[in-house]
């Protein structure tokens, strides 16, 4: 898409980078100046596929864009830390299977047209809306995230049609619900702050949120002018109208381009490009605007292992051995993250330092193409390599192609846009395919069980379709162990298992590198990344 400057950029009049200072200085700033109202903020993604239905939401970018019309009872900070958001306080039973939630008295949904209005927003938001919301969750459909709540008691039944009711949730008083579970599950706090267990008003949710989304949000729906999403601030939002009158996230596919806008005064903020990242991290100004971050989140790329020859485990190593990790990280990702040697990240409870994993050694990879019946690559059919349209993946992907080359195994690549590309791989029609996961929760259950447990496979993520009794026994005891340091055990033990079986190659640990204009005050970003910004509390710096 060729970038149009739209009318809006006059409210951004002529940012640009020259008044950025030194990062010293704006720290100081930042402690005497006080927030003011107004300001369109600008955020550009790489492609179209937003969802806004929060029941079926399982991308970064949807899940950014209505963290900010929708509130769950709960919701992550900047660092990833469980705060109060709907609910104003809870309380766990002495056996940790009951939360009992107290609701705010303000909270309001956004005026609609199928609400009942007032000036300061639409109706008031009860228990029976938080009811409703988990019903409507739990209800077994096309991309339903149910499964990630089926702790709850009864959920499952409910999904799979064998119950016409929840008996884990139940309401107590306008303000208060309960919530019951099968068993003690220590992340079920995180859980309630992931993105699809946000709250929505039964007369729109009824409706089409896909295109009208409606909830308590700090901004509420605008539209689309043309692929840019557009909302505005909620001046009835309970926590206080947010500083900023209004987001904007356009689509600009190429990364040089959105940089390009950026350094013109077209965005807010924007990714810095690897290609970049050395440049702005030497420039003083740039520097000054530069937030850094490790995600919770991986970068791999993945095995069919129900599909010849993925079905092969000494085939799946030597991929392993045979690519070149450090050499890509250096030449096309510019130093700019770390390598992987296994699943959990560093941060995430459970992260083993001294994992080994896999590492680049042709003759481990010759050895183990050869147990696999396929010597120098004799034999080996040609395999596809599918991504989702970037230049960082096409550029990787280029690479791979050259290191399997030299173990004598042909690959050519298939290159998809993302919608499309997620839903050949989540209907195993991909053998061998790129993919990422960034944290739902700040949990290893998050990743381990999300990721590689068996029940997740063709109704899940677990997209390798690896199947190991051994592995979900360990997974199953380590997310209903109530003791962090016996669960880290238990994960550490998981994680072997999985690198052993080899179902993916593992590439790197996301970084994030966000670069933004100097009138920009109030920004944070914490390991969970963008997806986590709080935009009700930035602000513009007054011209």
């Amino acid at each position: 898409m060729q970038y149009r400057v739209l009318p809006f950029l006059a409210l951004l009049m002529t940012i640009t980078l020259l008044g950025c200072g030194s990062s010293e200085e704006t720290a100081t700033v930042g402690r005497t100046e006080q927030p003011v109202t107004g300001g369109v903020y600008r955020r550009a993604f790489a492609d179209s596929f937003v969802v806004l239905d929060p029941a079926l939401i399982k991308d970064s970018n949807s899940h950014e864009v209505c963290r900010q019309i929708y509130d769950g009872l709960v919701e992550f900070d900047e660092n990833a830390d469980v705060v109060p958001a709907i609910a104003r306080e809870w309380s766990i039973s002495e056996d940790k299977k009951v939360y009992t939630f107290h609701l705010r008295t303000d909270v309001r949904f956004h005026k609609t047209a199928g609400g009942k209005n007032s000036l300061n927003g639409g109706r008031h938001l009860k228990a029976d809306d938080v009811l409703y919301s988990f019903k409507r969750l739990l209800r077994q459909k096309e991309d339903s995230q149910a499964s990630f709540f089926w702790v709850i008691k009864g959920g499952r039944d409910f999904s799979e049609g064998r119950a016409s009711d929840i008996s884990g949730i139940r309401v107590v008083s306008a303000d208060t619900i309960e919530f019951f579970l099968e068993k003690p599950f220590a992340p079920f706090i995180s859980l309630l702050a992931m993105c699809n267990a946000f709250i929505v008003p039964s007369e729109d949710a009824e409706g089409d949120l896909k295109n009208m989304p409606v909830g308590t949000g700090p901004f509420r729906w605008v539209g689309r002018a043309s692929d840019t999403i557009i909302l505005e601030a909620n001046d009835g939002y309970f926590r206080g109208r947010p500083w900023l009158d209004r987001l904007e996230f356009p689509v600009i596919k190429d990364e040089t381009e959105r940089f390009n806008a950026f350094m013109v005064g077209n965005l807010s903020q924007v990714e810095v490009p690897d290609s970049q990242y050395k440049n702005v991290r030497q420039d003083r100004k740039l520097s000054a605007c530069l937030l850094e971050t490790s995600l919770w989140g991986t970068n791999y790329l993945g095995f069919n292992t129900r599909t010849p020859p993925f079905d092969n485990p000494w085939v799946r190593k030597a991929l392993n051995y045979a690519v070149d990790r450090e050499t890509i990280i250096k030449l096309v990702l510019n130093d700019c993250v770390r390598s992987a040697h296994g699943v959990l990240p560093p941060g995430i409870p459970g992260f083993n330092k001294d994992l080994a994993g896999y590492s680049y050694d042709l003759r481990k990879a010759r050895e183990c193409l050869e147990k696999a019946g396929y010597p120098d690559g004799n034999g080996f059919p040609e395999i596809v390599l599918q991504y989702n349209r970037d230049e960082i993946h096409s550029r990787i992907a280029e690479f791979v192609l050259a290191n399997l080359r030299d173990i004598g195994i042909r690959c050519v690549i298939r290159e998809l846009e993302f919608g499309e590309h997620l839903k050949s791989v989540e209907e195993g029609r991909a053998s061998f395919f790129r993919m990422g996961w960034t944290v739902d929760y700040p949990d290893p259950d998050s990743f381990l069980y999300a990721l590689f447990h068996s029940s997740n496979i063709d109704n899940g993520y677990n997209f390798s379709g690896l199947n190991l009794p051994a592995l979900d026994a360990l997974l199953e005891k380590a997310r209903f162990e109530t003791e962090m340091q016996n669960r880290v055990q238990l994960y550490q033990q998981a994680e072997k298992l999985i690198i052993e079986e080899a179902p993916w190659v593992f590439l790197y640990f996301y970084k994030l590198h966000i670069l933004h204009q100097p009138q920009v005050r109030g920004i944070a970003i914490g390991p969970m990344g963008e997806a986590l910004l709080q935009y009700r509390k930035i602000w513009f710096l007054p011209r």
